[in-house]
């Protein structure tokens, strides 16, 4: 039933959104990979959060999967931060996201990871000191500071949607 009300949310939420874009939903296509297959496991057991699961395989999503789902997830994100307890949050345009493919229930899935830019940045710059568009990132506790959220590229709708733990 969640899910069904969040996916009715979301065409909502889209069917709003102008060609120009929302404000605050657009996320920044150079804050984005796609992991290796090989270096994917570690998102399936996340620590503070709901994990994608049980996973029976992975596959690679493509170039053409993420550019059909990352509009949807600015929307999604910016709604669900909106919705969050607390203090003014950021926008969806502070997260860096990585994609992973896993097989769950028989369908495909692609798992994203997302994270607050200072998770990476060093010093207000872009200068990585973490290898985050190859490796997973993973972040324990932090509330908004991190989300993961699991997509069908079959239906084009999101499901689990989760904040990390408490700060």
């Amino acid at each position: 039933m969640r899910i069904t009300l969040v996916a009715l949310t979301l065409a909502a939420s889209l069917a709003a959104v102008t060609s120009a874009g929302a404000a605050g939903t657009e996320l920044n296509p150079n804050w984005s990979a796609v992991l290796p297959e090989a270096n994917t496991a570690m998102l399936a057991q996340q620590c503070s959060r709901v994990s994608p699961g049980p996973v029976a395989g992975t596959w690679t999503p493509t170039a053409a999967d993420v550019a059909k789902l990352e509009p949807k997830l600015g929307v999604l994100l910016a709604e669900q931060l909106a919705a969050a307890d607390g203090a003014t949050r950021p926008t969806a345009a502070v997260y860096y996201r990585q994609y992973a493919g896993f097989v769950v229930a028989g369908r495909k899935i692609i798992y994203v990871n997302g994270f607050d830019r200072h998770d990476i940045e060093q010093d207000g710059n872009t200068h990585h000191r973490y290898d985050w568009d190859n490796q997973p990132m993973r972040v324990c506790d932090g509330g908004w500071l991190a989300f993961g959220v699991e997509y069908d590229p079959a239906t084009g709708g999101f499901s689990h949607f989760a904040f990390n733990g408490s700060l």
